[in-house]
């Protein structure tokens, strides 16, 4: 009974701070955004001024070994590691399309491969497709462990992007807010642009570029405890991104939303109320 209570008296205090704003940005700040995966704090100007607020001795970045072997420890079947996400349909849609025509993809951020791997279940690749993923070492050297372990036909791996150089086919989900970068600047490095983008799952926004602080909790694999693993986190102008790619000699022609937020304590202003995904084409230059 007594339990009971408490619980009870924790829901009804919980709801208060979280329905008073400077409450709920103090218990978001302090309380929640060490504690989860997935929350935000602060607002820089730069990824270096982010990455020095980050406290002594806490891991920073995503290049963690821990953050990607869990792919070798539980997902040892095909079945979970090509698991399809409902935010990838649009993905699936153009990706299907363009099949029809080109057959070389270059997945920038990839991970160990499970896009790969969860949209053939849905759309057939063409028999010469050559699909390389570039991501960082630590997921680079377990998704060439998995090539060991699964049939991956033309799926290979690197650290470079500019081994994009010539694919057709230029696709990136949830990661070009880990890079300081922009895409347009990536993509200016290459000689011959990708004919097709596929931009899917990152946080745009109507005011100015910014970066912020995300929490990844990674697994310590000596006692399987949680650690905080803050990294810097850009939040961008749409009108802005667009801009950028279309100047490149791009056409937008399909944009779609996901219902995905990003809330920084104490700047109501900098609310991110939806993640985005683009579908750009090249030009062709008129004689």
């Amino acid at each position: 009974m007594m339990n009971q209570i408490v619980k009870s008296l924790k829901r009804i205090l919980r709801g208060f701070v979280e329905n008073t704003p400077i409450l709920r940005d103090f218990y978001y700040y302090h309380w929640l955004f060490p504690r989860n995966s997935n929350l935000f704090r602060g607002v820089f100007g730069s990824f270096a001024k982010a990455s020095a607020a980050v406290p002594a001795r806490t891991p920073s970045g995503y290049d963690y070994a821990d953050l990607h072997n869990t792919s070798l420890k539980q997902n040892l079947d095909l079945e979970e590691i090509s698991k399809f996400k409902q935010i990838d349909y649009p993905v699936l849609v153009w990706l299907g399309e363009i099949f029809k025509e080109r057959s070389t993809v270059f997945d920038f951020g990839g991970n160990t491969g499970s896009s790969y791997y969860a949209y053939r279940n849905y759309i057939s690749y063409p028999p010469a497709i050559q699909w390389l993923i570039c991501d960082v070492p630590s997921a680079v050297q377990v998704g060439n462990e998995l090539l060991k372990r699964f049939s991956s036909p033309g799926l290979s791996y690197t650290t470079d992007i500019a081994d994009a150089e010539g694919f057709d086919i230029f696709l990136t989900c949830g990661t070009l807010q880990y890079l300081e970068p922009s895409l347009s600047e990536l993509l200016s490095q290459l000689q011959s642009k990708p004919q097709h983008l596929i931009i899917n799952h990152v946080p745009f926004y109507n005011g100015g570029e910014y970066v912020t602080l995300q929490n990844l909790l990674i697994v310590d694999p000596v006692n399987q405890t949680q650690i905080a693993s803050y990294t810097p986190y850009k939040i961008q102008n749409r009108a802005h991104f667009i801009d950028s790619i279309e100047k490149l000699g791009y056409e937008l022609v399909d944009s779609w939303q996901q219902n995905r937020t990003c809330y920084i304590p104490f700047k109501p202003e900098r609310f991110v109320d939806f993640y985005h995904g683009f579908y750009f084409r090249l030009q062709l230059l008129k004689p």
